[in-house]
């Protein structure tokens, strides 16, 4: 149920899907309504969550504050006895399947990651976390994914393990905890740098704690011109930015971090 909920909820936090509604509201007050009070106010609101959406530093900045929250660690790779790499990172899986091939997305940098790992750390345990984050999971899933695209980068079977049930970043931590207990050392956490804070913390709730290795990032260290107006950009960082605030909020008002 919990799954299900969170998946509406991130609907209406969708920036997008908040400029829609709001379009499509106002369309029905205008043809409908004909409240001329109801015109003006949601033209105005429609305007200015346009302008805040768009407007880059103010995303920028309170996106960076997330990415920077946990620092990525210094321990040095080649110690590392493993690392959970967190799912997130491909296209359809019908897809996949269907043209036998590994589509990557935006987050494909935790994958790469863990090769450029696996490649100065050959021993290096890859424990992959994820099954789907789909309603109805259709083609292969992120696992099965993942196995393919990991064996066909050169790591071998033996460093690899699959957990194939988790659909959300609290059933990643949980279905991921009791593997790695069963192999005592230091292990890495490997996700985008804005995932960082609500993934090392749920696993810390746990009482696991793993070396965070962001990946990823959104956004640079330098300062943006304070007159950056991008309403392509600024809808993506502000759909990072709401879904990760509001799930920090959910786990830490449920006790998961």
């Amino acid at each position: 149920m919990e799954f299900y909920l969170s998946k509406i909820l991130n609907f209406f936090l969708e920036p997008l899907n908040i400029l829609t509604i709001l379009i499509l509201l106002l369309i029905f007050i205008i043809t409908f309504v004909k409240s001329k009070k109801l015109i003006k106010f949601f033209s105005t609101l429609l305007f200015i969550i346009v302008l805040l959406f768009g407007y880059i530093p103010l995303s920028n900045f309170l996106l960076n504050k997330v990415e920077d929250y946990i620092q990525p660690s210094k321990y040095p790779i080649q110690q590392l006895k493993g690392v959970v790499v967190l799912g997130g990172s491909f296209e359809s899986g019908l897809i996949s399947k269907e043209r036998n091939q590994v589509l990557l997305n935006s987050s494909a940098e935790r994958l790469t990651k863990t090769l450029e790992i696996y490649n100065k750390n050959p021993r290096i345990l890859i424990l992959f976390s994820g099954f789907s984050n789909e309603f109805k999971q259709e083609g292969w899933n992120e696992s099965e994914i993942a196995k393919k695209f990991f064996l066909e980068q050169g790591i071998k079977i033996d460093n690899l393990i699959l957990e194939n049930q988790s659909r959300n970043t609290y059933e990643n931590i949980i279905f991921s905890k009791d593997i790695i207990k069963k192999y005592p050392g230091t292990w890495g956490l490997i996700t985008s740098a804005n995932h960082m804070p609500r993934s090392f913390f749920g696993f810390k709730k746990q009482g696991i704690i793993l070396e965070p290795i962001n990946v990823d990032y959104k956004t640079g260290t330098g300062r943006i011109f304070w007159i950056n107006f991008n309403i392509q950009k600024g809808i993506r960082n502000w759909s990072i930015i709401l879904h990760e605030v509001t799930s920090l909020i959910y786990y830490k008002i449920t006790n998961k971090i």
